[in-house]
């Protein structure tokens, strides 16, 4: 019998990036699909949490939900930030805990500490604070692994923990304000060849960072939960560095755009290296992620050309 057959599974956040693309997986399985929306359940409400558990009780835990963005809106929303993120995981372990429940949960690999030699290695996770323009979120985060490092010395509570890297793909948000790097460099390299354009980029573009496709983290996910019984945390990730500037070349050859890349030199470049050891997860589950980049960028460059045109229902 597969792990899954019979399982009630609930996934919070499934209506959002990460989670599209785990509930495309899941409803492949021969489960009982949890998928509540806000309305349904207010995950930072500990006493809707604790009844909706006690009523459906799931077998599994997947926890996707957060209040999410960019480094700017991070900034000027410490406290939101903080308290959203830090009640949400706080009450979806408490009551997975209490109903014998395993649980996935993503936190965040920019609570990382600045600094660090490159790749990061999960033994470096607790050796100093992350950057300050997102520590509100970011140590939010981290409360999961301490909440579920705890939780399983005392209670034997089945957690695992993963630490993504720059996620990316179709169904992510493409708001300039709010935003993360790869869908706002897509939407401002299509709109600026649409209106024939120059387009601006922050910094020198030497900086490097890691990226991974959504589908590739759904698919560790679903495999942590059946292979993983190790709080962890564990990176999650491609292990394989690029640049900005390779990057934003890319993203231009790909949609075809055919004008002047200004590089903005007076905006910081952020952390100068930033990618991921990945050795942890490989010896757990045999494999890292491995959709290369230019094959994810094309896939996400054609889902959100085909959303600006109205004809979503092509890329589903």
């Amino acid at each position: 019998m597969s792990f899954w057959t019979g399982k009630t599974v609930l996934v919070t956040g499934a209506r959002g990036f990460v989670g599209h693309a785990v509930m495309k997986l899941l409803q492949e399985k021969e489960i009982f699909l949890l998928a509540p929306n806000r309305e349904e359940l207010d995950l930072t409400d500990n006493q809707q949490v604790k009844e909706y558990f006690s009523q459906h009780k799931p077998d599994l835990v997947i926890h996707l939900a957060g209040k999410v963005g960019g480094i700017e809106v991070n900034r000027k929303n410490q406290g939101d930030f903080f308290l959203e993120n830090l009640l949400m995981g706080t009450f979806i372990l408490e009551h997975s805990k209490n109903i014998g429940a395993k649980c996935v949960a993503l936190a965040a690999g920019c609570g990382y500490p600045l600094g660090l030699e490159v790749p990061y290695k999960e033994s470096d996770f607790w050796s100093g604070l992350p950057q300050g323009e997102s520590v509100g979120y970011s140590m939010a985060k981290k409360n999961l692994v301490i909440q579920s490092q705890a939780y399983r010395q005392q209670f034997g509570f089945n957690s695992v923990i993963l630490l993504p890297s720059n996620l990316y793909g179709p169904y992510d948000n493409f708001n300039l304000e709010t935003s993360h790097v790869v869908p706002a460099l897509v939407r401002k390299f299509v709109e600026a060849k649409d209106r024939n354009e120059d387009v601006t980029v922050w910094g020198t573009g030497r900086a490097t960072r890691e990226f991974l496709y959504v589908d590739d983290a759904a698919q560790v996910i679903l495999d942590a939960a059946e292979k993983i019984n190790e709080t962890g945390p564990f990176n999650l990730g491609t292990g394989k560095e690029t640049s900005i500037k390779e990057l934003v070349e890319t993203i231009a050859e790909f949609t075809e755009y055919d004008r002047d890349v200004v590089w903005d030199s007076t905006k910081p470049d952020g952390q100068l290296r930033r990618f991921y050891d990945m050795s942890k997860l490989k010896e757990k589950l045999g494999y890292v992620p491995s959709t290369s980049l230019s094959e994810g960028l094309k896939k996400t460059i054609k889902w959100y050309q085909k959303l600006k045109e109205g004809s979503l229902e092509e890329t589903k």
